[in-house]
């Protein structure tokens, strides 16, 4: 049997269809209604975006009104984070995790749909504007209303995807942090200015929150064949780094690289000069160790 999830009719926005989306995860036989007619909601499991009331004894998600739900900050919330709220450590299977998917997708489609403006103006670059994922949904509102429906049902397919990615990326960090402090307990014990982390583990958040991190300049890993070797930033979200690697490396590849950095097996290093990558874990070593000595 379906689970019927209702909302409003007419354009979308991100709030209803994220949060159609994380229930359809849940529940993933369902349909979907879109309609501003409450004899139909009375027919719904779910509402979401509509109802006027927020209860959740009666599974009814609305927050357009005044003095509506909000988080502990007082940043309101919207459809999707009430959502989130009630279902996203069932959705994830863990609160921790659905708190990370929280704190890095859900907030920001609260935050936009209640008003608040989180991209920054450039003088420079004038007519320049980062497309959000909430101004792209809303772009993908057809012209055709009759088509509202469609689309909708596309963008809550598409939506489900981005929360599946979202929820392995928080999986991921999460498991993360016991490399990291090992890799960092392991380089602080030898006096090293570089860590060796395992590979596909997210170190550069976990660093930064770690105590003693100040010395660390470069991480060592490896993907499949390839090791790397890639700058720590000098913050967190900076382009700048503690200390780039030398720029007489910038932008060369295979034998260029080899020929300028001594080595037998280069692959590149970045011309932005904060990440290489090499055939072997002793050629990056080399580099690195170069790089610290520079």
């Amino acid at each position: 049997m379906k689970t019927i999830f209702g909302t409003h009719s007419g354009n979308f926005h991100a709030d209803d269809v994220f949060a159609i989306a994380a229930l359809s995860l849940l529940h993933p036989e369902y349909e979907i209604k879109r309609s501003r007619d409450p004899e139909v909601w009375a027919a719904c499991d779910y509402l979401v975006d509509v109802g006027g009331r927020y209860d959740h004894a009666e599974k009814i998600y609305d927050h357009h009104f005044k003095n509506g739900p909000m988080y502990e900050d007082g940043l309101k919330m919207s459809s999707v984070g009430l959502i989130w709220a009630h279902y996203g450590a069932e959705i994830c299977g863990c609160a921790d995790v659905a708190d990370r998917v929280c704190r890095r997708l859900i907030r920001q489609f609260d935050a936009i749909d209640n008003g608040v403006k989180l991209s920054t103006h450039i003088e420079e670059f004038a007519d320049v504007r980062e497309i959000s994922l909430t101004t792209s949904i809303s772009m993908m509102n057809p012209q055709n209303p009759f088509k509202a429906d469609e689309a909708f049902a596309g963008e809550v397919e598409r939506a489900r995807l981005l929360l599946q990615a979202a929820i392995a990326n928080a999986k991921r960090w999460i498991h993360s942090r016991a490399g990291l402090e090992k890799a960092l307990n392991e380089a602080l014990a030898k006096e090293r200015a570089y860590i060796i982390v395992p590979e596909d583990c997210k170190w550069t958040e976990h660093l930064f929150n770690s105590k003693g991190n100040e010395s660390i300049l470069y991480a060592i890993f490896s993907k499949g064949k390839k090791c790397f070797a890639q700058a720590v930033p000098s913050a967190p979200g900076e382009y700048s780094n503690r200390k780039d690697f030398p720029q007489t490396w910038a932008g060369l590849m295979d034998d260029e690289l080899n020929e300028a950095a001594d080595i037998p097996d280069g692959i590149f290093c970045h011309q932005g000069a904060f990440l290489l990558a090499t055939s072997s874990f002793d050629s990056t070593l080399k580099l690195v160790t170069a790089a610290i000595e520079a």
